[in-house]
């Protein structure tokens, strides 16, 4: 898990909530997006749910019938990172009415949010490769933070070793790479984690640290040359049946989205950005992904083209899609509206988004800006290509995105208005929320480098 700058704030995210575990005493963020409570179908706000898409059935990858994943065709959802303990009643109204869900909550703090919006979901946060680093924490059953290293650890098949037979940590956070061909491990994996899914009344399963193109510089402690460079892709290893690394998550995360699918769970894993030109992983094995660096103002214009082209892929085939990124400070108003005219391009029918400051609870107004359904919908980017720049057109406007490094000028109708937010961040003990959108002529847009623009007719 990485952001673009290394605040201290997110030096503790690193360690204690995106990539080994959680907190019981901290959150990560939250954020918002429009009226009505979710559970009760309200719509005057960008979270405000009319309707399902893809609970159950073929659509689904065979998922049972669970809390449904709303519909987002038309509409901008939010799916908060996590939220802080201690939310007051104002807060706990605004989280109902603006969220579509989270994840990493106990059941108390969930269970009061459910008895406001029974529909509000909450993923299971756990590792997808990686043993938990013996300090670091998540929910075991749904009540308390916790850690079961030391039922793992005595069972030495289940980590990766290197052929010096050391077992390999992230050189980042001490976590342990676990050993995907060994059937135990596996077995365990499935039926630990189901179990705490099944404690804490969750709703999916955020499978952290997932690529395989991480390996490369991630599991290196001590050094594992097999995987570094292009080695999950390109090297056989004799531990995995003569399979590549990247071949042998292939099989192991088809079993495992099974296992959780028979029992209606979703299995998202944290794929990173797809900026990685090398990494053929195959990552529509899983019933959806979480995209994390998404859309990133900093992409080279190959890496931005091959980033989206792989979401549009995963949306085609309605997969569950959560994207996030990350802000240095709220007031970046340009970066926002580059995430959110990023995530138009790519809306299918279960996309969410999130982007975040210093947290743990943010607004941002440009979340509640009604576009409605799409008029044009994508199979690559290059689909909507116009003019030097991207182009998506809506019911009610436009979303534009420059990921090039050269300006771009586009035209719009006299009547165009260009969105541009006013404040937002912090959500206050009395739910207020912070900001507004002005809006001025967009008959004629020039878009500098990597920016973009919300336009309604």
């Amino acid at each position: 898990m990485r952001r673009r700058s290394g605040s201290l704030w997110w030096a503790w995210v690193m360690v204690a909530g995106a990539c080994g575990g959680g907190s019981p005493e901290h959150g990560v963020s939250s954020t918002g997006g429009g009226g009505g409570t979710p559970a009760q179908g309200g719509s005057t706000g960008a979270a405000g749910m009319g309707g399902t898409a893809g609970t159950g059935g073929a659509g689904a990858g065979g998922m049972a019938a669970r809390r449904p994943w709303p519909d987002s065709t038309a509409k901008t959802l939010i799916l908060a990172d996590q939220l802080p303990d201690g939310l007051t009643a104002a807060q706990q109204q605004f989280v109902v009415g603006h969220l579509v869900g989270t994840q990493k909550l106990t059941l108390a703090q969930s269970q009061p949010l459910r008895a406001l919006a029974p529909n509000f979901l909450v993923l299971h946060y756990h590792l997808a490769i990686w043993q938990s680093a013996p300090a670091v924490t998540f929910i075991v059953d749904g009540m308390s933070w916790g850690n079961d290293y030391p039922t793992v650890t005595m069972n030495e098949s289940w980590f990766w070793h290197n052929q010096s037979g050391q077992r390999v940590a992230a050189t980042d956070d001490g976590k342990l790479l676990m050993n995907l061909g060994d059937a135990g491990f596996a077995a365990y994996w499935k039926s630990s984690i189901l179990a705490q899914i099944a404690a804490g009344d969750d709703d999916g399963l955020f499978a952290d640290s997932a690529s395989p193109d991480l390996l490369q510089w991630e599991a290196q402690s001590p050094p594992e040359p097999r995987l570094a460079g292009t080695g999950a892709r390109d090297t056989a290893i004799a531990e995995l049946g003569g399979e590549t690394y990247v071949e042998a998550w292939q099989a192991f995360m088809t079993d495992f989205n099974a296992a959780l699918a028979a029992t209606g769970v979703p299995l998202i894993p944290n794929t990173g950005s797809f900026t990685t030109s090398w990494d053929t992983t195959d990552y529509s094995l899983t019933a959806g992904v979480f995209v994390e660096g998404f859309a990133d103002p900093t992409f080279a214009p190959a890496d931005w083209q091959r980033s989206m082209n792989q979401i549009l892929a995963l949306v085609g085939k309605h997969k569950i899609v959560i994207v996030q990124n990350y802000l240095d400070d709220p007031t970046e108003v340009a970066t926002r509206l580059y995430y959110l005219a990023n995530y138009l391009l790519v809306r299918g029918d279960r996309s969410y988004l999130d982007y975040f400051a210093g947290g743990p609870l943010e607004w941002y107004p440009e979340w509640e800006v009604d576009l409605g359904a799409p008029v044009a919908t994508a199979a690559t980017v290059g689909d909507l290509a116009t003019g030097g720049a991207y182009e998506r057109e809506f019911a009610n406007g436009w979303a534009v995105v420059n990921p090039t490094a050269s300006a771009a000028t586009l035209t719009f109708p006299a009547s165009a208005r260009l969105v541009t937010p006013q404040g937002g961040g912090a959500i206050d003990a009395a739910g207020d929320e912070p900001g507004s959108i002005t809006y001025g002529s967009a008959a004629s847009l020039t878009l500098e480098p990597s920016t973009a623009a919300i336009i309604l007719k």
